[in-house]
């Protein structure tokens, strides 16, 4: 599979296949989610699917848990930008948001308690999300404007996606998918907050999905190598392996969709 997250392997790769697509691929858990067995399974995340494809190479620098801000800011940041400035890449795939809106500890920043009376739109402080919205906003700026300055290919595009509406779940991480390691937190914490109804709780979900997919828009709309791929209503309730990821089959239909809207041509 033509996929590393080493440099030198990477240009080994790409010596070995020269009318192959160069791609540096840095995000979270939607990009870097472990196999089954870890080195063993089926494809585990959107990388390791578009990986399948033989004319992309691809260096993953992805890591679980990332947010959008940390990976724009710091050693990250100067990594990334070493990376663009030193290697000819084709495009720059950017899975980067989830985290920062619910984030174990990020998405009790946007939620009140369901007092008596209220309705599902009560219990959003829209006041932090819109404040977020801009922290994530600005960050995806903050990447097009160093893409702009460091990439040794100035032909070279952005390609992000829009997560999916998932549903709070009991479902926290398990190791080889059966023993229950890390825990769930949005469907725990909705329920303390005392927001128990199931379509409230995915209505909350979908409001700040949405909020962030307007975010990503307008930087769209603004930089013409920065594409964003609408990847909501594409993994099926059945295809989730726990709360905030897909199962193998669920990334499948995410890779596959980016791939066609971005990656094909």
């Amino acid at each position: 599979m033509p996929q590393t997250n080493d440099s030198r392997d990477f240009q080994t790769l790409m010596a070995e296949r020269s009318d192959a697509k160069a791609i540096l691929a840095e995000g979270d858990s939607w990009f870097a989610y472990p196999r089954r067995f870890f080195l063993f399974g089926a494809d585990a995340n959107i990388i390791d699917h578009l990986a399948d494809y033989d004319h992309l190479v691809i260096y993953n620098t992805s890591s679980n848990g990332d947010e959008t801000l940390s990976m724009l800011s710091g050693e990250q940041k100067f990594s990334l930008i070493k990376r663009l400035k030193y290697n000819h890449f084709d495009y720059l795939l950017f899975s980067g948001g989830g985290n920062d809106i619910v984030g174990r500890y990020d998405f009790d920043f946007f939620i009140r308690e369901k007092g008596p009376g209220d309705n599902w739109q009560d219990c959003i402080l829209q006041d932090r999300v819109k404040l977020k919205m801009q922290q994530i906003e600005a960050a995806y700026r903050t990447l097009c404007e160093l893409v702009t300055d460091y990439s040794a290919n100035p032909d070279i595009r952005i390609v992000t996606h829009t997560y999916e509406k998932l549903t709070p779940r009991k479902t926290g991480f398990e190791l080889f998918d059966i023993i229950p390691v890390g825990r769930a937190w949005i469907y725990p914490f909705m329920k303390q907050k005392k927001i128990t109804k199931a379509a409230d709780q995915k209505n909350i979900i979908a409001n700040l999905l949405e909020n962030f997919k307007s975010a990503l828009a307008r930087v769209e709309n603004d930089y013409p190598f920065f594409q964003v791929v609408d990847t909501h209503g594409t993994v099926t309730r059945n295809e989730w392996r726990n709360e905030i990821h897909p199962t193998p089959k669920g990334f499948g239909k995410l890779a596959k969709k980016i791939y066609n809207a971005a990656l094909s041509a």
